[in-house]
């Protein structure tokens, strides 16, 4: 598997980079989200990949970050959703507001963007909902001597009703007014205030 290129720009087109890795020029299809953040020809690039492989055909994706090619590769996994339209997919909503609608199961704002409808957004939803809410960046918090875990606040939380990015977003706040901390059940209260 090709993992990255890098290289100088020698083309760029809104759906494809053409990139002079100083003996070949590969061409690399890209999403429209991307394409703004690809340097001007002749400068350097260094961009990750993944290759589709075919019978008779090799294809070579480009994501300027890893969380992008990730959401990329579970989208490719799911039944009738190819690299061709994983890419489109991508090209048509940010990678925060897919995996928000994917998370909190949200079927209606799946369904608004182009080429997607309710049946596929359905399937997304079975088939990568558990990849990507399976870590949340919050774990990292309960190793500096906090009284509580995420997972104590989550299940707390999403017993009573709360979706997961709805919890994520309100811990997120309380976390940069450094009030996600102490007493859990403080800690619970501050929650519940935001999210309200």
């Amino acid at each position: 598997m090709i993992d990255s290129v890098n290289g100088k720009i020698f083309k760029k087109e809104p759906t494809m980079v053409f990139v002079d890795t100083g003996s070949i020029v590969l061409s690399i299809h890209i999403c429209l989200r991307d394409y703004e953040k690809i340097p001007n020809v002749g400068e350097s690039i260094s961009i990750n990949t993944y290759l589709n492989v075919k019978e008779n055909l090799l294809e070579l994706y480009g994501f300027i970050d890893e969380e992008r090619r990730g959401l990329f590769k579970n989208l490719i996994e799911v039944s009738g959703i190819g690299p061709k339209t994983a890419i489109n997919l991508l090209s048509n909503a940010s990678v925060s507001n897919f995996k928000d609608s994917i998370v909190s199961e949200d079927v209606k704002s799946l369904s608004l963007i182009p080429g997607i409808g309710p049946k596929t957004a359905k399937r997304i939803i079975l088939d990568i909902k558990e990849k990507i809410s399976d870590k949340s960046s919050y774990e990292l918090l309960t190793q500096n001597d906090l009284e509580f875990t995420y997972e104590d606040i989550f299940t707390a939380l999403s017993s009573l009703g709360y979706k997961k990015n709805q919890i994520d977003n309100a811990i997120k706040k309380l976390d940069k007014e450094g009030l996600y901390k102490g007493n859990i059940e403080k800690v619970i209260k501050r929650v519940l205030s935001v999210i309200r």
